[in-house]
């Protein structure tokens, strides 16, 4: 490590062509993955600390403190500084203290062992309870079929709007177009989830779209934050959202209160499937859904259908492979391209390629799913 004395001396940058510079000397000895240790630099009017996920001479992403990935052109910071030899995240305290200044009195601020959730006053147990709990059966269901989730880098943060119209207004200041009609989103880039009180604080008020909501956002947050999946190289949209789909139904979620088959069933998604779906599927449509996301924005109602009813078949008939198979996805180097070709060559490693044998068995098994 010799090499890389001026910033392991903690020596400060602050001309760009320096920063650069010393970045790079710095990670001219990591290897093509992610550096293990933890720099500082200021870009704009921001001091960022984080880890180094991908680089060049022109583009950095940097893995923040409180989980937000930040992209930026090392040319336009300075003050550049090693802090640390390997990444350590913000504290539950320290990102409680970060959210208090962020949204000031409006909205307060409870904490679990997991998870900080921002909400409206006077309903922390509802929201954080709820949370806490959907992150503790997500990982229960993994842990029994053999997976090894690890332990998130930094606390899950939650933020949930008084109502609808200030759900939108964040989203849109924060750059994010929402679709009409969303209840809730979990965004990658500052590994929050979103959403707002369906009750708009009405006592009485039906609780269930609020639940629907957190059980599905949740489980993208906790899958992206325990290895389940990468967020740092996206899985397949089919993946992510047939898991998120999936945990929808109680018997998947909370299985011990719900034990049968039929309770790990997504009635909506399945009647979607049945109408929208089945009436003209083929080998091709199945081959579409794994190598692109396209389906998503030409047939969205299908699409989702179809990943769930994907993902359900193969955990239920596959489990092992299955398990390779989110294993394979996840393991990918970050900040990469998936390609379609890439994609199908990764689910035909697991499945086979016979696209007309896996089409005859996957409806087959749907057929019987009432």
């Amino acid at each position: 490590m010799e090499q890389i004395d001026p910033i392991a001396n903690s020596r400060r940058f602050r001309r760009p062509w320096l920063l650069i510079a010393a970045i790079v000397a710095l990670l001219s000895s990591q290897q093509a993955s992610a550096a293990e240790f933890m720099f500082r630099a200021r870009v704009g009017d921001q001091m960022l600390e984080g880890q180094p996920l991908a680089w060049s001479a022109t583009e950095m992403f940097l893995l923040g403190r409180d989980g937000r990935l930040h992209e930026f052109d090392p040319r336009d910071a300075t003050e550049g500084q090693k802090t640390s030899p390997r990444f350590v995240g913000y504290s539950m305290p320290e990102i409680k203290r970060e959210l208090y200044r962020e949204f000031g009195d409006s909205l307060d601020v409870t904490t679990t062992q997991h998870y900080i959730v921002v909400h409206p006053r006077s309903k922390g147990n509802a929201w954080a309870g709820r949370f806490e709990e959907l992150y503790r059966w997500c990982l229960h269901y993994f842990r029994v079929r053999g997976y090894r989730p690890r332990e998130p880098q930094f606390p899950l943060v939650a933020v949930v709007y008084r109502n609808q119209a200030d759900y939108y207004r964040a989203a849109k200041a924060g750059g994010m177009r929402l679709q009409p009609g969303m209840l809730g989103h979990y965004e990658l880039k500052s590994n929050r989830v979103h959403l707002f009180d369906v009750t708009a604080g009405q006592s009485g008020g039906d609780w269930s779209e609020n639940a629907a909501t957190i059980i599905h956002e949740a489980t993208h947050q906790t899958a992206f934050n325990t290895g389940i999946h990468s967020r740092f190289t996206a899985p397949p949209l089919w993946v992510a959202e047939g898991l998120a789909t999936m945990f929808e139904a109680p018997g998947v979620y909370n299985s011990r209160a719900f034990p049968r088959q039929a309770d790990r069933i997504n009635q909506e998604q399945l009647r979607q499937f049945q109408e929208l779906a089945v009436p003209g599927h083929g080998p091709e449509r199945l081959a579409e859904l794994i190598a692109s996301d396209r389906p998503f924005r030409t047939r969205p109602s299908a699409a989702y259908a179809t990943a769930w009813a994907l993902t359900f078949y193969l955990v239920e008939t596959q489990p092992g492979r299955y398990a390779d198979y989110l294993a394979l996805t996840a393991g990918r180097p970050p900040l990469e391209t998936y390609t379609a070709d890439e994609r199908t060559a990764d689910f035909a490693a697991v499945f086979g390629e016979d696209w007309q044998m896996l089409e005859a068995r996957f409806l087959r098994f749907m057929e019987g799913v009432k």
